[in-house]
């Protein structure tokens, strides 16, 4: 709810499958109407279909506009309306005069110290390198720099052999196709509605990590001129010019999220030859896909579509996920939070087990992905969780 509160999340007051002890702090979003087609045709097979919770206003807020719904969200945003982290929590911590932020700055080591606490760090920037002391290190560097950084730093905070182990990828599946109305689908805000019907670990027969299924237009990046043109017009000259106008804004989309259970062959380490500029060891992400996520993939290609036909779409145009492209738009493990120092990394106030001052807050700390369920506001909770564990023990 704080963390609510900070974004702007904007939200139905109750919803069918996951309850809420307060509203939203904003209202929830009037659907596009091509959100609207697909929620009422998921209604006719019978599956729940609702207003998401999404980090956008739909009203001002806070000082910040309401969405104008340009849909272009993945390339940020310019009004900020956005709840991303720059205009919200960086923005209230640069205020209070306690927080500065430096640009240009890579740390590539953390220096172990007595009596298992950090006792600095050693950075580089446009002036070379330096070393820093400090009295405590809050590592947020995501799923895959986080363990990189650790295993660099002589493998600080591996005591368990866990760092960059249970790497947990985003597993996906879109379908797309042409609508037979015009739709005005380049219009509207990306992930505006959700159906969390099959989002219970048991939720799916025969099996294990639910799904979720939401509209994918705006996530696939089908909101503009040009990707029509390379992805859906095809002719040449007066042959794509008229296909341009026939099929402009009609571009229907339902893509799947689903979970990513942890797995022996899919972790992080560092790579043996690359470096970058500064000498650190690349990360090296190693990823494989188990009979049962081929399975969950499967289930989500086959709704996707199914509510593409209930729709009314005869022709698909695209379809990509997880078994042909990797992707790491949401990424999660690789430094797991657990009660036992000896199969996890950091403990539940998101400290390493061992180093006292030494603090992991991203993705990274999470056992599990959850049925495709969106990271960001976890984290954040996280944080500010950890932040008040921080304040309370100094």
């Amino acid at each position: 709810e704080q963390a609510e509160q900070v974004a702007g999340v904007a939200g139905p007051a109750r919803t069918s499958q996951r309850p809420r002890r307060s509203p939203c702090p904003v209202p929830a979003h009037a659907l596009s109407f091509a959100s609207r087609k697909l929620a009422t045709c998921a209604r006719q097979l019978g599956w729940g279909w609702e207003s998401n919770t999404v980090a956008a206003l739909s009203r001002p807020y806070d000082g910040r506009p309401d969405c104008n719904y340009c849909q272009q969200c993945n390339r940020g945003c310019p009004r900020g309306d956005k709840g991303s982290v720059d205009v919200t929590f960086l923005r209230k911590a640069v205020a209070t005069g306690n927080c500065s932020i430096r640009t240009g700055v890579q740390v590539t080591r953390l220096l172990a110290g007595a009596n298992d606490r950090i006792r600095g760090l050693v950075y580089h920037d446009r002036q070379g390198e330096h070393q820093l002391d400090t009295a405590r290190v809050v590592l947020c560097a995501g799923s895959v720099e986080t363990p990189r950084l650790l295993l660099a730093s002589g493998g600080l905070a591996n005591e368990s052999g866990q760092v960059g182990r249970n790497f947990l990828e985003t597993l996906s599946w879109t379908s797309i196709g042409l609508h037979p109305e015009p739709l005005g689908s380049h219009r509207g805000l990306p992930s505006d509605s959700i159906c969390w019907d099959f989002n219970a670990p048991d939720a799916i027969s025969g099996v294990i990590g639910g799904i979720r299924l939401s509209p994918a237009v705006g996530e696939s990046d089908l909101s503009g001129a040009f990707n029509y043109a390379t992805r859906v017009a095809g002719g040449w000259g007066l042959a794509h010019r008229k296909q341009m106008r026939e099929s402009f804004g009609r571009a229907l989309g339902v893509g799947a999220i689903g979970e990513c259970l942890p797995d022996v062959g899919s972790y992080v380490d560092l790579d043996p030859e690359q470096t970058d500029e500064r000498g650190m060891p690349l990360a090296r992400i190693h990823s494989h896909l188990g009979e049962m996520a081929i399975a969950r993939i499967a289930f989500m290609a086959a709704r996707c579509r199914e509510l593409l036909q209930a729709s009314g779409v005869e022709t698909l145009v695209e379809e990509f996920g997880s078994y042909d492209l990797f992707s790491s738009t949401h990424v999660f493990g690789t430094c797991r939070m657990g009660q036992d120092p000896a199969s996890s990394v950091v403990n539940a106030d998101c400290r390493s087990h061992r180093w006292q001052n030494l603090y992991i807050v991203d993705a990274s700390v999470f056992p599990s992905s959850g049925g495709g369920e969106s990271p960001s506001l976890t984290i954040e909770a996280l944080g500010l969780r950890a932040a008040e564990h921080i304040r309370s023990t100094v």
